[in-house]
């Protein structure tokens, strides 16, 4: 909570919108949350919910939820390049026929009925290095490009570069 609220509270805050891809595991996402431009000398923090689909976690339900927070430092420049730091946590879920694993997973008293599913939450984290470079217009509006680098707990197949543009929007 603590890095929360200076988000939240900050007057320097950017709303963040962007999209996200990468090549190897295929996927395509779409991100947004709170970015506080000064959170320290020529540091930013950030905070971000974002979608990713994916056939590579899974063909059927290829969608991942999660979210990302993480620091960035660069220049105070209007064009500038910057180098940050992140951490990434994901789920999944897939709902699958269970008719034949003798639990109760609808909880009606009854095992192995016709027609019974559960659902299995895959959960999926990573740590990441970003590069990239941040071109302001004035204080209201922030275009970035970014590359991470997202070291997976899904495993090294799993480990991709993402590459991303968004844009920000001061709430002053």
């Amino acid at each position: 909570m603590l890095f929360v609220s200076p988000l939240v509270l900050a007057n320097d805050s950017q709303l963040q919108l962007g999209v996200l891809y990468a090549e190897d595991i295929q996927a395509v996402g779409l991100y947004a949350g709170l970015e506080v431009v000064d959170l320290a000398p020529q540091v930013a923090g950030y905070l971000d919910v974002s979608l990713l689909v994916s056939e590579t976690y899974h063909a059927e339900e290829p969608v991942f939820g999660g979210v990302a927070v993480g620091l960035r430092t660069g220049f105070n420049s209007p064009v500038a390049p910057y180098a940050g730091l992140g951490v990434y946590v994901g789920q999944n879920s897939h709902e699958h026929p269970a008719q034949q694993d003798k639990v109760d997973n609808d909880d009606d008293g009854f095992t192995d009925e016709i027609g019974e599913t559960t659902v299995d939450n895959q959960w999926m984290s990573a740590i990441y290095p970003e590069l990239g470079m941040r071109i302001a217009w004035g204080q209201q509006f922030t275009l970035r490009t970014m590359a991470r680098y997202m070291v997976s707990s899904a495993g090294r197949r799993q480990d991709d570069w993402f590459y991303g543009i968004s844009f920000a929007f001061s709430q002053q």
